[in-house]
């Protein structure tokens, strides 16, 4: 016998995790096939098609929508230029909503001074009513002394739980060893993307210190010890 193998849309569903309304809602937008036996109307799938399904479901997975799907079926686009385009929509979203959570928090810690936030002006976030740029200053001539009872007064309680003395200890120890002599502070200042964030640059003879400072209320809430080329001013 040389007929070829057919499965039945239930095995086909179990066998691949997926649904037979999925399945049909594909076969209508025609980027799968299926076949029919004689004069029943109950789909089968060759060994081809069962390939073909695969190959859509592991591009749904990536995020990829039917129509690029069908381009991709056409040869209309290229797999990796289409994979690299959704990507790219991700990391947008991404931003977004991250833009989105630092305005919420923003808005949080306004409400918790008894701020109305829709007058707009709890929105212009300036020194006098947060001091995160003191702040900043402060704790990175902290970092830079080993004056760990000083940093740890400014941090919130989330970031005391997750980052214990020791741990941080280590870090820092760990990440100034290979900078050389401490010659300055080049620059702390605000990030022009997210208004909750702030850097210090801090010059050494060998490799520059990068601190990154994340504020939530008042409190640093994140701190990341990175480097920067210091020899480029």
């Amino acid at each position: 016998m040389e007929d070829k193998h057919l499965y039945d849309i239930t095995e086909v569903c179990r066998m691949l995790g997926t649904t037979s309304r999925t399945l049909r809602f594909y076969e209508e937008k025609k980027i799968i096939t299926s076949t029919t036996v004689g004069l029943s109307a109950r789909r089968k799938y060759t060994e081809e098609q069962l390939l073909q399904i695969k190959n859509v479901l592991v591009l749904r997975s990536l995020g990829l929508s039917v129509k690029s799907i069908t381009e991709l079926q056409k040869e209309q686009s290229d797999l990796k230029n289409a994979v690299l385009s959704k990507r790219a929509e991700i990391y947008a979203s991404i931003e977004a909503h991250i833009k989105e959570i630092n305005l919420l928090n923003e808005a949080v810690y306004a409400l918790e001074l008894g701020k109305n936030i829709f007058d707009g002006v709890w929105q212009s976030r300036s020194d006098a009513d947060f001091k995160e740029l003191e702040i900043a200053r402060l704790c990175t001539d902290a970092i830079i002394s080993n004056d760990d009872e000083f940093l740890y007064r400014h941090l919130s309680s989330r970031l005391l739980q997750y980052m214990p003395k020791d741990v941080y200890s280590v870090a820092r120890t760990d990440t100034l060893a290979t900078l050389g002599d401490f010659l300055g502070i080049d620059e702390i200042a605000a990030d022009k993307k997210y208004s909750n964030k702030i850097f210090s640059k801090v010059r050494y003879s060998k490799l520059g210190l990068m601190i990154t400072f994340v504020f939530h209320a008042g409190k640093i809430d994140g701190l990341w010890l990175g480097y920067y080329d210091s020899t480029r001013r």
